[in-house]
């Protein structure tokens, strides 16, 4: 059985460089991959990864490095390197000056045990593990810190894995240079690296040498495992499954809590039951998805592409779903209480009966989407478009329609209570039947436009929809 100890963990993103794209567009030929779709597929891997890669955007480490290991690539051949001169980093002037007394004279002395040399037997290099204080985001360019650390212990050191921890660095390099590396540490000679100081430093013991392989082989053999077997009613808590390819997967009733499927493809996957609560599904492609009756409260679905996907009954509640993409999506029953859905495209989608109290609906596109009976009460819809949109016995108490778009909308026997209907667009949107409104408020939208069936010589024009 796979190892579930895949557990997600912040990393600094690759990004190829352009000769590195190069490379790997001769490697897809040579290997007799007709098209890079083809590759993503046959490598599990999501398309949208693969097409940032050569795109050359931004990549999870353990994406990037699979990515090249499947093209027979050295990833840090591939990787970009930074362009910018020794003298237009910060703080480089210091660390390449030939009196390192002078250089390093602050901060705190490291503390050391379990040093036992690992040697590459292929490479003749070995390998060490640096532990800087201070925050991973703030660290920045890892090439501008691998360049300090050559300016000291030699040219062979290379960074290759960056952690939390909380700051992790894993460099190799030839016996000599990680060697004199270890020595200016435990000496206090130095101190600290790219202004953080260094607490610890460990030469890799022989059971840790392949650690980053096997943990990097372990996540893909899940993900083999998931589309061939399925894995429904199985504990995927935590686990580390974004960017790949899980079209079709049979993860119904899976506990996916805290789960990273961030650029991941579930397309078609049926994920119906599933727990998801506080799971990373950005930018993940779910369309045509089902997750109906899903856990996905306080999942953050930004940008995730859920067109056609089935959400009836599912929990959304807190959920971040900026910028998402809904259309023709089936969220029957669905509960989006307090739910962030700025920006989201909810075209055509099936809201009927949801409960979407308080949600963030701003600037969302909710034209020709099906709200009969939803629960609007308080929802934020300012300068959303409800074009054509089904409004029939809505709770739209409290909510806030502030420049919204309300042309063709059909509003009978929605609740207006409290609502804020200033600067909203009514032309031809069909009202009858609702509560709080007022007889000055009706002849004003009347004027706007709005046609209210319940008034004598209205009903002539009232409008179908297509």
């Amino acid at each position: 059985m796979t190892d579930l100890s895949i557990k997600k963990k912040r990393q600094i993103p690759i990004t190829a460089s352009s000769e590195g794209v190069k490379i790997a567009e001769k490697a897809l030929i040579r290997l007799g991959f007709d098209s890079k779709l083809n590759f993503a597929k046959s490598q599990l891997l999501g398309r949208n990864t693969v097409t940032k890669f050569f795109l050359r955007q931004p990549l999870k480490p353990d994406s990037f490095k699979k990515i090249c290991q499947e093209l027979k690539l050295d990833w840090m051949r591939i990787a970009e390197l930074s362009e910018e001169e020794p003298s237009q980093i910060p703080g480089i002037t210091a660390c390449i000056n030939p009196d390192i007394h002078e250089v390093v004279d602050k901060m705190l002395t490291p503390t050391f045990d379990h040093q036992v040399t690992v040697i590459d037997k292929k490479t003749n290099t070995i390998k060490a593990e640096i532990k800087l204080i201070g925050d991973i985001n703030s660290l920045g360019n890892s090439s501008m810190v691998e360049f300090i650390l050559r300016q000291f212990a030699g040219d062979t050191i290379k960074i290759t894995d960056i952690q939390e921890g909380s700051i992790r660095l894993t460099v190799e390099g030839s016996q000599e240079d990680i060697d004199r590396l270890v020595s200016l540490i435990k000496s206090g000679e130095l101190k600290e690296v790219s202004g953080f100081p260094v607490e610890d430093v460990q030469i890799l013991s022989e059971s840790s040498e392949d650690d980053e392989s096997n943990e990097l082989n372990n996540k893909w053999h899940l993900v083999r495992e998931i589309v061939t077997q399925g894995f429904r009613d199985r504990n995927l808590r935590g686990v580390d499954l974004s960017d790949a390819d899980l079209s079709g997967a049979k993860l119904s009733g899976a506990d996916l809590i805290d789960a990273d499927l961030s650029g991941a493809d579930l397309i078609d996957a049926d994920l119906s039951g599933a727990d998801l609560s506080d799971a990373d599904l950005s930018d993940a492609g779910l369309s045509g998805a089902y997750l109906s009756r899903a856990d996905l409260s306080d999942a953050d679905l930004s940008g995730a592409d859920l067109s056609g996907a089935y959400l009836s009954g599912a929990d959304l509640s807190g959920a971040y779903l900026i910028d998402a993409k809904l259309i023709d999506a089936k969220l029957i029953d669905a509960k989006l209480i307090v739910a962030n859905l700025s920006d989201a495209n909810l075209s055509r989608a099936d809201l009927s009966g949801a409960n979407l109290s308080g949600a963030n609906l701003s600037r969302a596109n909710l034209s020709h989407a099906n709200l009969s009976g939803a629960n609007l009460s308080d929802a934020d819809l300012s300068d959303a478009d409800l074009r054509s949109a089904n409004l029939s016995r809505a709770n739209l108490s409290g909510a806030d329609l502030i420049d919204a778009n309300l042309s063709r909308a059909g509003l009978i026997g929605a609740d207006l209570i409290g609502a804020n209907l200033s600067k909203t667009k009514v032309e031809k949107a069909r009202f009858s039947s609702n509560s709080g409104i007022s007889e000055s408020m009706k002849q004003d939208l009347i004027k706007q436009g709005a046609i209210f069936e319940d008034s004598p010589g209205d009903r002539s024009e009232v409008l179908t929809r297509a």
